[in-house]
C-alpha cells in the first residue's frame, strides 16, 4: 500500500542585524597647553546589545618656529614643532594619544651678531602645521557599562594637549615656539540589534490549518 504524508509546519523567524552609530565632537585649535572635554552620545540600550566601542582622536599641532644660532661655526639646526594630546575617560585614564609634529631642518650659518631669527644665522618657519590620527577598540564590559544608558545620554570626555616643541643642532641655539594644539573626538558603537519575530500571513495561517486536516483525514482513512 502506498504511503501518503502530509506535513504542515509554522515557522516564526527571528533575525539579529549588526548596527553602527557614532557621536562627534571638537576642540578648537588653541595655545597648549590646556585641559578641556569633549560631549559624546552614549549608547542607546534599546537600540540593543553592544558588541564593541571604537575611539578614534585626531590631533592637530599648528604653530611657528624661530630659531638663532649661537655658534661660531656653521651647525644644522632642527626644529620640532610639536603637541602631544590625549583622549581619556571620566576616570582620567587615557584612551588614545597621538603626537603630531611639523620637523623642519635648516643650514645656518655662523652667528651673525643679532639675534633677530634672521640673516643667515637665523631663521623663521612662519606658520606651519601637522596632524596625527589613533584609535582604541573596546570590548571591554566597564567600558560597555561607562558608555551607555537606556534612551542614551551624554558623557563629556577629557582632552589634554601639551606642548613638546623642541629645537636642536647647535651648541649655542636660541629658539622661540607658538605652539597650538586642537583636537576630533569621533565615538563608534557597533551593535547587535534586538530580535524581532516574523509572525505569519492569515493566509500562510490557513494553509497550514488546511494541511493539518487534509492529514487527519487521510490518517483516518487508513
Amino acid at each position: 500500500m502506498k504511503k501518503i504524508a502530509a506535513i504542515a509546519a509554522l515557522t516564526l523567524a527571528t533575525s539579529a542585524q549588526a548596527g553602527v552609530i557614532s557621536f562627534s565632537d571638537s576642540i578648537a585649535i588653541q595655545s597648549t597647553n590646556w585641559n578641556s572635554a569633549v560631549s559624546i552620545g552614549k549608547f542607546d540600550t534599546t537600540l540593543g546589545m553592544l558588541t564593541s566601542i571604537t575611539f578614534s582622536l585626531e590631533g592637530i599641532v599648528n604653530g611657528q618656529a624661530r630659531a638663532e644660532s649661537l655658534d661660531a661655526q656653521p651647525a644644522t639646526v632642527t626644529l620640532d614643532l610639536a603637541g602631544e594630546i590625549k583622549l581619556q575617560r571620566p576616570d582620567m585614564s587615557v584612551l588614545v594619544t597621538t603626537n603630531p609634529v611639523v620637523s623642519s631642518v635648516f643650514n645656518l650659518a655662523a652667528f651673525d651678531g643679532t639675534i633677530d631669527f634672521a640673516g643667515a644665522s637665523g631663521v623663521d618657519t612662519g606658520s606651519v602645521s601637522a596632524s596625527a590620527s589613533d584609535a582604541l577598540t573596546s570590548t571591554s564590559a566597564a567600558d560597555f557599562l561607562l558608555f551607555s544608558a537606556a534612551g542614551g545620554g551624554v558623557i563629556n570626555m577629557p582632552v589634554l594637549a601639551a606642548g613638546l616643541s623642541t629645537g636642536s643642532g647647535a651648541g649655542n641655539l636660541v629658539t622661540q615656539f607658538t605652539t597650538l594644539a586642537g583636537a576630533n573626538v569621533t565615538v563608534t558603537y557597533n551593535y547587535t540589534d534586538a530580535p524581532t519575530s516574523s509572525v505569519p500571513e492569515p493566509g500562510t495561517l490557513a494553509m497550514a490549518g488546511l494541511g493539518l486536516l487534509g492529514l487527519g483525514a487521510l490518517r483516518r482513512r487508513k
